[in-house]
């Protein structure tokens, strides 16, 4: 039976709708007062400058760095008081910038003078975080919600683990423990920049285990992925996207179980709905953007689309599979080799354990899955190539995928 029935109608619908909410939000926050921002970011603003760029959490592993440089774009936006309306101002997201991009100090410049060396705009991203952190600033300031995010962010994955558990899924809970371990989790209360994807990508995922049975009565997984590729697009700065398609269509093939074929078009199906969202939303913004602005946002967007796309990093040709090997060499340290060692054992030794119920077709559809971020990473070259420091995180999905043949082998 087919379990995703899709309504193009009931997709455009729920993209309009989708696009209307997101502009309205983000123009209520930007009608917040921003002084008291400003006072709580001043609290803990030099503490951030003296932490650099991209410090790392674990010395000598690069998968532990934080993006504090993204982290200064993102708080500049929000304590930014632009003189425009604030409907512009939501649309052009500007910010405090210097002409050597030194993003932490243009922002402890800012706070300290009130004034800006130079105003940036970042117009092509929706920044649907600011609905957010901009209410957050004016309760607290960086260090205290660095700390809310961590309690958070844990208090979302164990209640992934207890879904896991509750579903009588051991061996996916299993898996579920090597995917987290493989995105560096300590990072993630430290970084508002990954902080996005993970929470979109969880949430997306418990939504799985805990309403599996509610969509898969409505039949309304192409709704269900089509509002998480929005949703993704919305709040995600191009970190690790893929994150938020691959997780719960692992878990959902994990608890229906079906045949080879319906495998495929499942999977084709919820891809093509993921990604019309992810786009739709992103062209959405470009739309509204430039409606509300007066400015072509289009132009701006599409050549950063073409470059990010593109095979080139600095003028100079860049084969796509450096890409893919860039973002692998962040597991070539001891922490990597062990989590691989660890989980293939785990998976020979399950394959050998049950051998009489080894599917290869599952095993195929997970191996093929656990493809879509080196997909991603040739698709997205010249992005995979610069950021592979960060667009790892994507491989948490083919660690998923890997990790879950002993569970389709229950």
């Amino acid at each position: 039976m087919d379990a995703m029935k899709i309504s193009v109608k009931k997709l455009v619908i729920i993209l309009l709708v989708s696009i209307l909410i997101g502009t309205a939000a983000l123009c209520l926050v930007y009608c917040l007062p921003v002084k008291p921002m400003q006072a709580h970011m001043s609290e803990t603003i030099d503490a951030f400058v003296q932490e650099g760029d991209n410090p790392f959490l674990i010395p000598g592993y690069k998968g532990s760095s934080l993006d504090n440089y993204t982290d200064a774009v993102m708080l500049c936006n929000a304590v930014f008081e632009s003189d425009a309306p604030f409907y512009k101002a939501a649309m052009t997201v500007a910010r405090a910038a210097d002409e050597e991009e030194e993003n932490q100090q243009a922002l402890q410049r800012y706070l300290s003078s009130g004034k800006a060396d130079k105003v940036g705009t970042y117009a092509r991203y929706w920044h649907g975080y600011l609905v957010i952190l901009k209410p957050l600033l004016l309760l607290m300031n960086y260090r205290e919600i660095r700390f809310l995010n961590g309690v958070v962010s844990a208090g979302v994955f164990l209640l992934a683990v207890w879904g896991f558990y509750k579903r009588g899924m051991k061996k996916g809970m299993a898996a579920f423990l090597f995917a987290a371990a493989s995105l560096f989790p300590v990072t993630i209360p430290y970084s508002l920049q990954f902080s996005s994807v993970y929470y979109t990508g969880m949430l997306a995922c418990l939504a799985v285990l805990y309403q599996y049975e509610f969509f898969e009565e409505k039949k309304s997984w192409a709704y269900f992925f089509f509002v998480t590729g929005i949703c993704t697009s919305f709040l995600d700065f191009l970190t690790y996207p893929v994150f938020t398609f691959g997780m719960p269509l692992i878990l959902y093939m994990a608890i229906r179980r079906c045949g080879l074929k319906e495998e495929i078009v499942f999977t084709v199906k919820s891809g093509i709905c993921w990604c019309l969202g992810y786009v739709g939303m992103w062209g959405g913004k470009w739309a509204v953007g430039s409606w509300l602005t007066k400015e072509n946002i289009w132009l701006d967007a599409l050549g950063t689309v073409e470059l990010r796309a593109s095979g080139e990093v600095s003028g100079e040709n860049a084969v796509r599979i450096l890409a893919v090997l860039r973002n692998f060499y962040i597991y070539f340290n001891l922490l990597g080799f062990l989590l691989a060692g660890l989980l293939l054992l785990w998976v020979v030794r399950q394959l050998y354990q049950y051998k009489e119920r080894v599917c290869l077709y599952q095993i195929g559809w997970l191996l093929g899955v656990a493809c879509i971020p080196v997909i991603w990473y040739m698709a997205m070259a010249n992005h995979s190539y610069i950021h592979y420091w960060y667009t790892f995180r994507s491989l948490s999905v083919s660690v998923f995928a890997v990790g879950m043949i002993p569970q389709m082998m229950e």
